[in-house]
């Protein structure tokens, strides 16, 4: 896949992904992941969405990829974490 290959999203996945930039419970890392997403799908380069979201260019490519190998679920569940 190229570095700044464009993500199709239906309309159901912008939706979810705008309502988890703008709620503000949503976990950091949550909406970091949902505005590299939105950037991808509205045509953005790697280095501009990382400029634009405040992380590094390796971040992007990898929730890019990962949005398009396991779809919204990959991006915006909560997974249990190692802990105590």
């Amino acid at each position: 896949m190229a570095a700044g290959a464009r993500i199709e999203l239906d309309a159901q996945d912008r939706a979810e992904l705008e309502r988890v930039v703008r709620a503000a419970s949503s976990e950091v890392r949550m909406v970091e992941r949902a505005r590299i997403v939105l950037g991808a799908a509205d045509g953005l380069g790697t280095a501009e969405i990382a400029e634009r979201v405040g992380c590094s260019e390796r971040t992007v490519k990898k929730w890019r990829s990962r949005y398009r190998r396991r779809g919204l679920g990959a991006c915006v569940m909560r997974r249990a974490r190692a802990g105590r």
